[in-house]
């Protein structure tokens, strides 16, 4: 995999984390336009009717969807009946269904079962060719065929918010320090902790992100120089924002079920998920701030994880034999 294609694939995860409801919505139908030009025709709500339960079909081929994005920290997920009613709305406002899809965002956690159950039904009840559910995997794959230019679209040029915890007087000087700074390479140390690559394995990172820590790592003494010139105070707020924001992604990329797909991107998605919240807002406006300051970004992530503050230590995981 490239590092285009670890970032392009790896921020869309990041992205399917985040939306829900409309937005979702709005994702599913952009990636679509792209991906299907010419078959695939999104829906808008008009009046009282709003959809009709149709938020886009493949008119010629008698295929329709129907998008449900609930929010993540939703305690309920009446994701199965919703499956029943929207297809009944369905039935009452568009003719020629051949093929149901319903559009879940699983967040990569997996489907639950009542909703493969509730569409095994709809296809047999209704001798449909076709039902059944497109969650993250899925869009991912859709997503990552897309043009270069489309998927700069879909990401946009605007990052999520910064997490309130992040006070601009610590996190962002440091961060401001590094991406103006231009480290002779001579000053590079090939130095690490000795349990760094250990904690990479036990972590689960993939390689491209073990790639990024080892090569940022070489930079960590522009940071140490940078925190041995300011106070104690200052130093220990950095090291207590980096523990939040490692608890924030967390929080924000779950670990997945025993049922779901593989766990084993889950802590990498966090790693790319850290490196855009550190990345100040106002940055996002000229690429090549960004690219400064997401460099930035992976030299104070890799300090922090050579220090222990964010991801676990080998010390602390305990492997079932």
């Amino acid at each position: 995999m490239s590092d285009e294609d670890f970032w392009f694939r790896t921020l869309f995860k990041i992205k399917l984390y985040e939306v829900s409801g409309e937005s979702f919505q709005q994702l599913f139908q952009k990636i679509m336009e792209y991906r299907y030009p010419s078959d695939f025709s999104s829906v808008t709500s008009y009046g009282n009717q709003g959809d009709g339960g149709n938020d886009g079909w493949f008119p010629n081929e008698g295929r329709y969807f129907q998008v449900y994005g609930r929010k993540a920290d939703s305690k309920s997920d009446s994701s199965s009946k919703k499956v029943i009613e929207d297809f009944k709305k369905l039935q009452d406002h568009w003719k020629n269904i051949k093929k149901y899809h319903f559009v879940y965002n699983d967040r990569f956690c997996g489907v639950p079962a009542p909703i493969q159950q509730k569409l095994q039904e709809l296809q047999m009840t209704h001798n449909l060719e076709e039902a059944s559910v497109w969650a993250g995997a899925k869009l991912e794959r859709l997503f990552m065929e897309l043009k270069h230019d489309e998927k700069e679209f879909i990401l946009g040029g605007v990052p999520s918010q910064l997490p309130d915890f992040v006070d601009p007087s610590a996190l962002s000087e440091i961060l401001k320090h590094l991406a103006d700074k231009d480290s002779p390479w001579q000053l590079l140390t090939n130095q690490t902790a000795p349990d760094f690559e250990e904690k990479i394995t036990i972590n689960g990172l993939q390689k491209a992100v073990a790639e990024y820590l080892n090569f940022y790592s070489r930079q960590i003494k522009d940071v140490d120089d940078f925190l041995n010139g300011e106070d104690i105070g200052l130093r220990q707020e950095i090291a207590q924002e980096m523990k939040e924001l490692y608890g924030k992604s967390c929080d924000t990329i779950p670990d997945r079920s025993e049922d779901a797909p593989s766990t084993e991107d889950v802590p990498s998605t966090r790693y790319v998920w850290m490196v855009e919240q550190l990345i100040p807002r106002a940055a996002w406006k000229h690429p090549h701030s960004i690219k400064a300051y997401r460099e930035a970004a992976q030299v104070v992530l890799a300090k922090y994880f050579e220090a222990c503050d964010i991801y676990e230590h080998p010390s602390t995981i305990t492997i079932s034999k």
